[in-house]
């Protein structure tokens, strides 16, 4: 592999600058085929999340990880993305070692941990 995700990632989104919306869909398919001919096709699941990331920074987004305890219907999701801005990516997991609560992760940095599991380790410190 000569690139990373990142580059191929940059461009793609550079290419789409001036492009009218009707050549959106041939500029992917020559992108698909370019990597693919490089021998980086299993790269891209993060060449797309390279994508989604410059895209988020570009609108002001940031990414957003809800990790619940356990499952939870869709209209308490809802209610959680509403906290949002529709330019952030929100993405919901399920860790049944948090035992209870919740935990927001914001770009991968700051964290609200608002866990039973947390709550027991800070007891037993």
């Amino acid at each position: 592999m000569k690139y990373t995700p990142r580059i191929y990632a940059k461009a793609l989104t550079e290419s789409f600058i001036g492009a009218p919306s009707s050549a959106h869909e041939s500029i992917i398919k020559f992108f698909i085929d370019a990597v693919r001919r490089r021998g980086d096709a299993r790269r891209m699941p993060e060449i797309i999340e390279a994508v989604r990331e410059i895209e988020r920074k570009k609108n002001g987004g940031k990414f957003i990880e809800v990790t619940f305890a356990r499952h939870h219907k869709k209209q308490t999701l809802d209610a959680f993305r509403t906290l949002f801005t529709k330019h952030d990516d929100v993405v919901f997991r399920t860790e049944p070692e948090l035992t209870a609560g919740v935990r927001i992760t914001v770009d991968g940095e700051r964290e609200f941990d608002n866990s039973a599991s947390r709550r027991i380790k800070k007891l037993f410190r």
